[in-house]
């Protein structure tokens, strides 16, 4: 795991999305930017940064890390998004 700590933001919205899981989560590299899935879809890797919210732990990408300011709504898939719109 990478020394340097992250100083990022959790929106208010993404912070209610993280806590309502059942499993931990991970902001991987993917064609649309970076996405926030389940470690079941996206398991970490040992060069993964590691925040805690609340009771799970959020993996984001090495490869991420630098470029990420927040933990937006704008990192959830769009199956979630459309989940939530119903």
């Amino acid at each position: 795991m990478p020394s340097k700590p992250l100083s990022l933001e959790i929106t208010a919205e993404m912070d209610e999305y993280i806590r309502a899981r059942s499993t931990d989560l991970r902001v991987a590299t993917t064609c649309e930017g970076p996405l926030i899935f389940s470690v079941r879809i996206s398991p970490p890797k040992a060069t993964d940064h590691v925040i805690v919210v609340g009771e799970r732990k959020i993996y984001i990408s090495a490869v991420q890390a630098p470029y990420i300011k927040a933990i937006d709504a704008s990192m959830l898939p769009r199956c979630a998004l459309e989940k939530k719109k119903k």
